[in-house]
């Protein structure tokens, strides 16, 4: 699934905004970092909603977008219109996996140290890996 991205650049910084998603925005001195920083607000907002049992918008086209009157004024102005990928969380489901015992104990410790269960902090290292 996708969705539709506007990026604006003022004088030296870079920011992005998500017109089906509301407050959804990031910034940055980059356009590469832009993009990367803005894929993370964007999964954790979309994350943020289902855990809060937000219903999710519909994802409009660009073209659907583009003829709504409401966001005109944010098409005029931007610098880049994109389709960002976005990630809509599933169910958890219990999986199981092999790994050495000392790096077990590692991953325990620094789980507990950042304030994740074991689980969460695999899935987080596996989001950021994922992320790029």
């Amino acid at each position: 699934m996708q969705i539709v991205a506007l990026i604006h650049k003022d004088n030296e910084s870079y920011g992005i905004s998500f017109p089906d998603l509301p407050g959804c925005i990031s910034a940055s001195s980059s356009l590469d970092a832009l993009l990367l920083d803005g894929k993370e607000a964007l999964d954790l907002h979309v994350e943020m909603m289902v855990q809060d049992g937000e219903p999710l918008p519909e994802f409009r086209s660009l073209d659907t977008l583009r003829a709504d009157p409401e966001f005109a004024e944010d098409f005029a102005g931007a610098d880049l219109v994109t389709l960002m990928p976005v990630d809509i969380p599933g169910r958890a489901v219990k999986v199981t996996i092999t790994m050495e015992e000392h790096l077990l104990m590692r991953l325990n410790k620094a789980a507990e140290r950042q304030g994740y269960t074991r689980s969460g902090f695999i899935a987080e290292a596996v989001r950021r890996k994922l992320a790029g």
